[in-house]
């Protein structure tokens, strides 16, 4: 790809960003592939009339967004990024697989039993026509308010109903949201380190997501004042309440700051709380600081059971035709019937329930995951479905990763979770709540300590 040309013309700014950004578009449409070798800078700085510092700067720029990799004495070269869908093809199918690499909540014996009881009452009933015809495109008043009721008693969002919006899962939220606050090539923020269906979301939205330091309780207030002046964000997305792939808690002040820092440059926070039911001690959602300034959403899915695909939005005003079209022009509506159900088990009282034993069975994994890893266990929080262990010298967590598979256990590594530049850390997150059973979660663990003082060892690890 050492012909390549870019039209800088038309992108404003510094001209070093410029070509940056023309290495962004690029790649974003497929005309630039991982693995393609760039112009030296001598080349394009001819081609486009500028200084060799110029593209010098440029290249840096674009190595420092992940964009690119230089090899010493060969050039510059497209970086490999890991799918955003990296971690949601099948799993083979061998026996005595433990799949630690999807975040999903342990089963749940009480919830088929009220399934099965929800069904049983229904089956009785002898006025389910409403549940067969075209609904609101917000979903029922009373499954509205049901869900109100949920997100005030288990989230700690104290949510209007006549302001909710029900979606087919967290993941439509996200996507309603974000289409109600961004366009195509408009910048759209994150931590560092974030949950992959958002840059599914942002790269099918055509959406620049550019990623921000983080420490050990989130993104830094700092960074997020800064993009906001030189980025022009439309938004930043943020998992405040056991984050993935972290699993940290964002305390009271962190929240307040972010929070201002929106408010002050008037950049939305899209608020994902898709955890908060785990951690009823963790700070009320942002969106209780901030109610005009963030979009808040959550789902059902890691609470009650993903099949029921109800989720719930909760946006300032002015945002609200824009969800309504979003939501119009994919799903139209959620499932008259699964809204039907959820809102028997909220107002039952048996879906509280069920969130109490999620809390508990997921204590229990936690304990063993401490009990097996020691420290290396991490710092996510004990409430978390999953832990971020950091790996010691020299592996790599791609090669950790590869190891642990070979050995019938599937995590996934840093670079899955990485927006912009490579991570520097070195580390894997491992979901606890996949496996189908405590002992699962145990034997996988176990693989995974013995292989940790093995590196020496393992043929993947990269010679570096």
């Amino acid at each position: 790809m050492s012909e390549w040309h870019p039209d800088i013309a038309t992108i404003p700014g510094p001209r070093y960003r410029a070509i940056a950004e023309a290495i962004a578009q690029d790649i974003q449409a497929g005309r630039l592939s991982a693995g393609d070798r760039l112009p030296t800078h001598r080349d394009l700085a001819y081609r486009l009339g500028v200084t060799v510092g110029t593209v010098t700067r440029a290249y840096a720029e674009a190595q420092r967004l992940g964009l690119l990799v230089g090899e010493v004495g060969r050039g510059s070269f497209i970086a490999q990024r890991a799918p955003a869908d990296a971690l949601y093809h099948a799993p083979p199918e061998r026996d005595g697989v433990v799949d630690m690499s999807l975040n999903y909540p342990p089963a749940e014996p009480l919830a088929e039993t009220a399934l099965r009881d929800s069904l049983e009452t229904l089956a009785r009933r002898n006025d389910l026509a409403h549940l067969l015809p075209y609904g609101k495109f917000d979903g029922p008043q009373e499954v509205r308010q049901a869900v109100a009721a949920w997100l005030g008693r288990q989230h700690r969002f104290p949510a209007e109903a006549d302001r909710l919006v029900l979606t087919t899962g967290g993941q439509h939220a996200i996507s309603a949201a974000i289409a109600a606050v961004a366009e195509p090539g408009d910048v759209v923020l994150c931590g560092a380190l974030t949950w992959t269906g958002i840059r599914a979301i942002a790269e099918m939205m055509r959406l620049q997501l550019r990623g921000l330091a983080m420490d050990g309780e989130g993104v830094l207030p700092e960074a997020f004042d800064v993009a906001c002046r030189t980025l022009s964000p439309r938004a930043l997305y943020l998992i405040p309440t056991l984050q993935n792939p972290t699993g940290t808690i964002m305390g009271e002040g962190r929240r307040a700051a972010l929070a201002h820092i929106a408010e002050r440059y008037g950049v939305p926070i899209v608020e994902d709380d898709i955890y908060g039911f785990l951690a009823p001690d963790a700070p009320a959602p942002i969106a209780t600081r901030a109610p005009e300034q963030v979009l808040y959403l959550t789902s059902l899915s890691k609470s009650l059971a993903p099949g029921l695909r109800i989720g719930c939005l909760a946006a300032p005003r002015r945002f609200q035709p824009r969800i309504m079209a979003a939501v119009r022009a994919t799903t139209w509506m959620v499932p008259p019937l699964m809204g039907e159900i959820a809102a028997d088990w909220i107002n039952s009282g048996v879906a509280d329930s069920i969130a109490v034993n999620r809390r508990q069975e997921t204590a229990r994994r936690q304990a063993i995951a401490r009990a097996v890893l020691g420290p290396l266990a991490g710092s996510a929080s004990p409430q978390a479905y999953h832990l971020w262990m950091k790996l010691p010298a020299p592996w790599r967590a791609t090669d950790f990763v590869a190891e642990a598979r070979q050995r019938g256990v599937l995590i996934a590594p840093t670079d899955v979770f990485a927006v912009g530049r490579r991570h520097e850390e070195e580390a894997v997150r491992i979901c606890l709540g996949s496996p189908a059973s405590a002992e699962a979660v145990r034997q996988g663990l176990n693989v995974l300590r013995e292989l940790i003082p093995q590196a020496a060892d393992t043929r993947y690890l990269a010679v570096v």
